[in-house]
């Protein structure tokens, strides 16, 4: 099982579907043969039955397959490290070290060449903040095993001295926030569970004076540095609470965020694009949870969690193991308020293996029935294939996906390709009621309709898309043909005058999607010839 755990994690997360499945049938193959108590996953088990409720219930309930393999398997995996005696503990820990010195290493090496930050990738791209996350819990772990009383001396202590301190370094170059949240927090917990409450006031007190004594290079060193956009995870965590309120008993179903996300998307200040931005998650597992499974799936996640960090209020461990892990997995709890950690199974698998060393609560004689591991097996089997087929025909993932506005697009592509405008203008207006934020959508009705000469229709779905795209000037120049058509010539040449102007003050940058491409695109030569033809009708 350790093995396991450091496979999946080294292995990028396990984050391709088909591994991810690899993964999950392996946990399922070792329930069905240790059978053992269902432990401190028995408080999850509510949460789990109201997500599967979720799911059967939502839209498209095929999304929610993967999600809720990973997450089934994620508790068997808790209870069966529920189990891990002593020498397993320290195996664990040994492992956690070893995997960190590799991803540290990793991570390096991948920064090194272009300037560190959000391009230490390493062994779990494609963002750094996966890295980081798992790098906070062995520096939290191998930081407090070095320093535990009890802990025996040699090179393994040594060892996790080191690589906390490595680990520490890369976290510093990597500007991971939600890792410094979480070693911030572990910091004060530690420091509360060695020393009592008094313990932890002193180090929030320490904290807050370095704080304020060091403010400004603090500041600097927390902005946000993770591409074109700044950080907008306030914004999303409203969306997310929007969705919860439109779906407050279950939610809009496992899997489903990013579509009800694009109906309400967040605005990409400072990109190409102004609605550029897609997120297929809410940054923060608390608000995920509550999004995709209502208030009342929230409620039983947060049961769940509380649980499994019940051990918060004991006071520090004689086992050196158990302590490392403890502070390991306040680190890494920390994180996932601020980010989606538990979307990539093996830091799922992490996460719940330092909670299940730390002494996690919760038990029971109860034991896992092998029904149950034939039927997470089964799921983990299926869960990847849906997608998959999907990717390969956009009229099964229209189907499959009826929220999703992509499938619908391709259709539409599809349709104009074959010449069969009434179908693909249909088929636009779809992914426009799916995304209605999307301005391509708007443009490529606003081209079938001049082609067949409806110069009312091109004005209204180009002036619908400039509004919501103001750089979108291939758009904007459609819509100064449509109002020359229409006989409003001093509001065309306003329009151009316009586009004129977005012209001389536009700069160049790089674009981050093929929707930021299309919007930023510019045809000059068509811009040339209506201009043209706007002066010659003075």
């Amino acid at each position: 099982m350790i093995r396991l755990l450091a496979a999946a994690v080294l292995l990028g997360g396990l984050r391709d579907p088909r591994l991810a499945a690899l993964g999950e049938v392996a946990v399922f193959a070792f329930l069905w043969k240790c059978r053992p108590p269902l432990g401190p996953a028995r408080i999850w088990m509510p949460w789990l039955l109201w997500a599967f409720l979720s799911a059967a219930l939502s839209l498209q309930p095929l999304a929610a397959l993967p999600p809720l393999a990973r997450w089934f398997a994620v508790l068997a995996f808790f209870s069966l490290a529920a189990q891990w005696d002593k020498g397993d503990r320290d195996r664990w820990l040994k492992t956690l070290l070893a995997v960190s010195a590799a991803l540290g290493a990793a991570a390096f090496w991948t920064g090194a060449r272009f300037g560190f930050r959000a391009t230490m990738t390493g062994l779990l791209p494609p963002y750094y903040n996966y890295t980081t996350f798992a790098l906070s819990a062995g520096v939290a772990a191998g930081a407090t095993w070095a320093c535990h009383p009890r802990a025996v001396a040699g090179r393994w202590r040594y060892g996790a001295l080191v690589v906390a301190m490595f680990g520490g370094i890369c976290l510093l170059l990597a500007h991971g926030r939600g890792a410094f949240l979480g070693m911030f927090v572990a910091a004060i917990a530690w420091s509360a569970r060695r020393w009592g409450i008094k313990g932890g006031l002193g180090a929030l007190v320490a904290a807050g004076l370095a704080g304020a004594a060091f403010k400004a290079p603090l500041r600097a060193y927390l902005a946000h540095h993770g591409g074109m956009y700044r950080d907008v995870r306030l914004e999303i965590w409203e969306r997310a609470i929007a969705i919860a309120n439109e779906k407050p008993w279950l939610g809009v179903g496992p899997g489903s965020f990013g579509a009800a996300f694009r109906l309400r998307p967040v605005e990409a200040r400072g990109g190409q694009a102004r609605w550029g931005m897609n997120s297929d998650f809410a940054h923060s597992e608390p608000f995920q949870a509550a999004a995709e499974s209502g208030w009342i799936g929230l409620m039983l996640w947060l049961v769940g969690m509380g649980a499994s960090l019940s051990f918060l209020f004991r006071r520090a461990s004689d086992e050196p193991a158990r302590e490392a892990a403890a502070v390991a997995a306040i680190a890494m709890g920390a994180h996932l308020l601020v980010d989606n950690m538990l979307q990539i199974p093996g830091l799922a698998m992490l996460f719940f293996s330092a909670l299940a060393v730390a002494g996690a609560g919760v038990s029971g004689r109860a034991r896992w029935p092998r029904a149950a591991a034939v039927l997470g097996g089964a799921l983990a089997l299926v869960s990847w294939m849906p997608r998959t087929y999907a990717d390969r025909d956009p009229e099964i993932a229209a189907n499959i996906y009826p929220r999703e506005a992509y499938p619908r697009e391709d259709l539409a592509y599809r349709a104009m390709r074959a010449g069969d405008f009434a179908q693909a203008d249909t088929l636009w207006a779809q992914a426009e009621e799916r995304a209605p934020f999307n301005a391509i959508f708007l443009w490529r009705r606003a081209q079938i309709a001049a082609s067949q000469g409806r110069w009312d229709a091109v004005e209204a779905f180009a002036r619908q898309g400039a509004q919501a795209e103001p750089e979108f000037l291939n758009l904007r120049v459609l819509r100064a043909q449509a109002l020359l058509r229409l006989g409003r010539r001093q509001e065309a040449r306003d329009e151009l005058s316009a586009v004129k102007k977005a012209l001389s003050v536009r700069s160049d940058q790089a674009g981050s999607s093929q929707y930021d491409a299309t919007v930023w695109d510019f045809d000059s030569k068509e811009f040339d010839r209506t201009s043209a033809a706007a002066r010659a009708m003075r």
